[in-house]
């Protein structure tokens, strides 16, 4: 029989782990993501914000596995009628959900997002490659490396996976591995770790929320659980839904994410730390004889895995992170002195630039990648609507308002 363990959380009161989940857990290579904060230096304006990777990641497996539940629960039938799912198949898929959830982040840089500018460049042979175009590895491809490499032993050949016989390229195919054809069961369970109502969105908003001590991502996890449910669209394709009743939970989701960014993520403060500890870090790197400044490539996962925020402080504390270090150590960041609105005006932007030829010569930094999508149109939330499914986007006024993306741009100076 196998061992349950539980511990507790902050969100979802007791999670419950197998004893496979606690072997991956237990590993060093996961235990690194208690070095890595969730919001990389918010600390330094919301002191409460020093929640690691680690526990956002354990709760995403919950948030995963209580929407997954919800949906078996009232769509069993359909599950079986309609995908071809018996209790076994349906069993299989939730441990394949719990598992990718689980692991989903564990390719982070340190100061999680704020690191992704330092690394590596694509190379040509890559298939998000594009010429004339700067783009770099994300941490989801080092999320796949580092499970194929590190955690494939434990997922494929511990005891509890007699009862599963799970491959590793089930789990990294919910993530993104662009190596493992998906199969149409798993695209639709592969919302639920990434989409515009995934379990990672899920768990971050009402987790930094209570962490910060702000209430602007707070919404009704309990009344999202119970609405989730699936069909078919005209194409006959299987997808996530929310139930008609529940529309306003998904229009709340939307709007609490537009929320936390504005006056949270969007910080102005906040933004400038994601600056100086790049700034830092890649000064660091280039001390430690990194290539251009960068981190390992996922290639040289071995590596790269032995980096945290532990590391960098510690580097940081010992001299090695230039100016920018120093700024961190001495909370003496660049002060904002102009910002222009959400969707800058052509008078806002030629002001920006005319404060770039006026500090000339001098610090100053301009952050113009101050943009997210609020609301994806090709992603759209769908809503079961009778026998039709509707997108959100229909339903909802507010979010259909929500479509054009932020270009917010400050400017920032060295104060003397």
């Amino acid at each position: 029989m196998t061992k349950v363990k539980k511990i507790r959380d902050l969100v979802y009161g007791f999670i419950y782990l197998d004893e496979q989940e606690c072997a991956i857990i237990n590993h060093p290579v996961f235990q690194r993501l208690r070095r890595i904060k969730q919001l990389s230096l918010t600390d330094m304006v919301y002191p409460g914000a020093s929640h690691t990777r680690f526990e956002h990641s354990i709760g995403v497996m919950q948030m995963a596995t209580d929407m997954f539940d919800s949906i078996v629960a009232k769509k069993k039938q359909f599950l079986k009628d309609e995908l071809f799912l018996n209790e076994s198949g349906i069993q299989i898929y939730r441990k394949i959900v719990r598992l990718a959830a689980l692991l989903h982040d564990v390719g982070h840089a340190p100061f999680s997002h704020s690191g992704e500018d330092l690394m590596p460049l694509l190379p040509i042979r890559h298939n998000r490659y594009v010429e004339g175009e700067d783009k770099r590895y994300g941490h989801e491809e080092y999320s796949i490396e580092i499970i194929k490499n590190i955690f494939k032993k434990i997922i494929e050949d511990h005891p509890v996976n007699d009862n599963y016989r799970i491959r590793v390229d089930d789990v990294t195919a919910l993530l993104g591995d662009t190596t493992v054809r998906l199969k149409a069961t798993s695209l639709l369970w592969k919302e639920l770790i990434s989409g515009q109502l995934d379990a990672d969105r899920a768990d971050y908003l009402l987790r930094d929320s209570l962490h910060l001590g702000v209430n602007y991502g707070i919404y009704d996890k309990n009344r999202l659980v119970s609405c989730m449910t699936v069909d078919r669209t005209e194409t006959e394709a299987p997808v996530l839904a929310i139930e008609e009743g529940g529309w306003h939970i998904a229009e709340s989701l939307v709007i609490a994410r537009y929320q936390m960014f504005t006056q949270v993520y969007f910080h102005k403060v906040r933004r400038i730390y994601d600056y100086h500890i790049s700034c830092a870090t890649k000064t660091i790197l280039e001390e430690l004889g990194m290539n251009m400044g960068c981190y390992p490539s996922p290639d040289r996962i071995k590596e790269y895995i032995q980096f945290d925020d532990w590391i960098i402080y510690g580097a940081l504390k010992g001299g090695l992170g230039g100016k920018h270090g120093d700024i961190i150590l001495n909370r003496n960041h660049y002060k904002c002195i102009s910002q222009t609105q959400l969707i800058p005006t052509e008078i806002e932007k030629a002001k920006m630039e005319e404060l770039k030829q006026e500090y000339e010569g001098r610090e100053y930094y301009l952050d113009d990648k101050i943009s997210t999508s609020w609301y994806k149109l090709d992603k759209d939330i769908l809503i079961c609507y009778g026998n039709q499914i509707q997108p959100l986007s229909k339903k909802s006024s507010i979010v259909k308002s929500m479509v054009e993306k932020p270009r917010l741009q400050r400017f920032y100076v060295r104060q003397t």
